[in-house]
Parts: C-alpha cells; structure tokens; sequence
C-alpha cells in the first residue's frame, strides 16, 4: 500500500470515529488510533495529524484504488475500530457508510 492510501485509510478511522461520536477524546480513542497507525505500519502519530488534514473526498477515492486484499484489510480495521471506545452501534453505521463511499 503506497502511503497516500495509508494516509487515506488512516483518515478513513478518523470520520469513523468522529461521525460517530462527534470529536475524538484522546482518553477514548488512543487505543483504536495505535491500533490503525500499527495495522498500516505508520510509526507516529504525525501520520494522524498528517491523514487528518487530508480532503475526504480524495481519501475515500484514494482507498477505492487499493487491491483486493489492502480492501479487505481496511474492511476488517474499520470493523475493529466499532469495538473499541464504546458507542458500537453509532460507529458500526459510520463503518459501514465509510466502506461504501470507499468502495472496500
């Protein structure tokens, strides 16, 4: 996976999480935020701050472009991410709205 598209998936964890629970709280979310930067093999969290100034947009055309398995990989992290910090159902909806306009 080429980094822009790590970027974009990265991105894609963060309107995961922010549409559902409207911000992201570092005591809440620290845990799901290491969880994608250590599945993408992003080191820091510089690459967050760097996918959150990123267009959506581009981000969700980004990950649309990537293989078969890099899609299912991000299908599975996204699907992780609506277990961790609460809200389940709110986030599952987001995923779920997230992989479509993603194409994953």
């Amino acid at each position: 996976m080429e980094e822009i598209q790590k970027l974009s998936v990265l991105h894609c964890v963060y309107q995961e999480i922010a549409s559902a629970d409207g911000s992201i709280v570092e005591e809440r979310d620290l845990a799901a935020i290491n969880y994608a930067l250590s599945e993408l093999d992003l080191s820091s969290l510089y690459s967050w701050d760097m996918a959150l100034q990123m267009n959506p947009h581009d981000c969700f055309s980004h990950a649309s472009g990537l293989c078969d398995n890099d899609k299912k990989l991000v299908r599975n992290m996204l699907l992780k991410v609506t277990q961790m910090g609460g809200n389940t159902d709110s986030r599952m909806i987001c995923a779920k709205h997230i992989l479509q306009f993603a194409k994953c």
